[in-house]
C-alpha cells in the first residue's frame, strides 16, 4: 500500500540536503564543520548506546511480558489444531485426524520424519516427492507460529520468527513438546518469545534508542557549538568561508537523511509496513533515500 508515493522519500531527503547546505553556508565553514563533527560523534554515541540499551529492553522483561500475551492466547491443543489445517490446506486431498498427527508430533524420534510419515500413510502412498514434504512440513511450522504472535504480538515480530524458522527449525524439536503440554503452556510461550519474538524487539528497542539518543546528544552538542561561538560573526565570512560551509552542510544532511530513515523504518516496523508513505515498498523505489534506509536495515 502506498508504493506510489516513493519519491516522497527523495523529496525529503532533498529538502534536507537543500536546508543544511543553505544554513552551512551562511555559518561558514567553523561552525558548520563542528556541527558537522558534533553530529557524527552523536550518531556514532547512538549506534553504541542503541545496541546495549536495545539487549535490555528485549531481554527478559519484554520476552516474560510477550510470553504472557502469548499464553493468554494458545492452549495444548492449538498448535495441533493450527498444525492439522495447514497440511490439510497443501494440495495434497488429505484429511488429517488430529489425534493421530497428535501421536506423529509426540513422537519420540525425529518429528519431522514422523509427521512425513503420517501424511504419506494418510492415502497409503507418498503424496510427493520426500524432500518436498519434508519442505513443507517444515514450512508449516513458520507458518503456525507466525500465526500464533501475530495474535498477541504486532505483524513484524510474527514476520520476523517465521524467517526465523525457515532458515532454522532445528529449535521445533524442543518447541512441540511444550506446545502440547497439557499441564502449563506457559514454558511454549516463553521459549515463543525468547527465540522468535525477541529478535523483532531487539530491532525496535535499537531504532527507538538510537533515536532518542542521537536527537537529545545532536542536540546538546548544536547548541553548544552556537553558544561556543556566539550569535554574531567575530570577523567577515570570505567566499571561501561560504563554500566550504556549505561542503559541511551536505556532509550533515547525510548524517540527517541517516536519521530520518530509522525512523521511517521504524515507523514501518510499528505500522506493520502497510501505512499510505512509512512502508518499505515504496521506499525500495526510491533513487537516493533506499540507500540510506538499507544501512539502516543493517542495524
Amino acid at each position: 500500500m502506498g508504493s506510489q508515493f516513493w519519491w516522497f522519500y527523495d523529496v525529503a531527503a532533498a529538502a534536507i540536503l537543500l536546508i543544511c547546505v543553505f544554513v552551512g553556508s551562511r555559518k561558514g565553514v567553523m561552525k558548520s564543520a563542528f556541527a558537522f563533527v558534533g553530529l557524527i560523534i552523536a550518531a556514532i554515541l547512538s549506534y553504541a548506546v542503541s545496541g546495549a540499551v536495545s539487549e535490555t529492553i528485549s531481554g527478559n522483561m519484554v520476552s516474560e511480558s510477550n510470553a504472557k500475551k502469548i499464553a493468554s492466547n494458545i492452549d495444548s491443543e492449538t498448535f495441533t489444531d493450527m498444525y492439522a489445517d495447514y497440511l490439510t490446506s497443501m494440495g495434497y486431498s488429505i484429511k488429517v485426524d488430529k489425534n493421530k498427527l497428535g501421536k506423529a508430533l509426540d513422537s519420540k524420534e525425529n518429528i519431522d520424519e514422523a509427521v512425513v510419515k503420517y501424511i504419506n500413510n494418510i492415502n497409503g502412498h507418498a503424496v510427493d516427492e520426500k524432500e518436498v514434504v519434508f519442505e513443507k512440513v517444515r514450512e508449516g511450522y513458520a507458518v503456525v507460529i507466525s500465526d500464533i504472535i501475530s495474535r498477541s504480538l504486532n505483524k513484524y515480530a510474527s514476520e520476523t520468527a517465521a524467517e526465523i524458522i525457515r532458515n532454522d527449525s532445528s529449535g521445533m524439536a524442543e518447541l512441540i513438546p511444550l506446545l502440547r503440554n497439557s499441564d502449563n503452556i506457559h514454558p511454549a510461550a516463553l521459549y515463543i518469545a525468547k527465540n522468535y519474538a525477541s529478535p523483532a524487539y531487539y530491532v525496535i528497542g535499537r531504532l527507538a534508542a538510537f533515536l532518542i539518543v542521537f536527537c537529545v546528544a545532536a542536540f546538546i552538542i548544536v547548541c553548544s557549538v552556537n553558544a561556543f561561538f556566539g550569535r554574531k560573526e567575530v570577523e567577515a565570512i570570505g567566499v571561501s568561508s561560504h563554500v566550504m560551509g556549505g561542503v559541511f552542510g551536505i556532509l550533515s544532511a547525510a548524517v540527517l537523511i541517516f536519521a530520518v530513515a530509522a525512523g521511517i523504518r521504524l515507523s514501518a516496523v510499528l505500522g506493520n509496513d502497510a501505512m499510505l508513505f512509512f512502508n518499505n515498498d515504496a521506499v525500495s523505489k526510491s533513487y537516493v533515500f533506499r540507500y540510506f534506509y538499507e544501512l539502516v536495515m543493517k542495524m
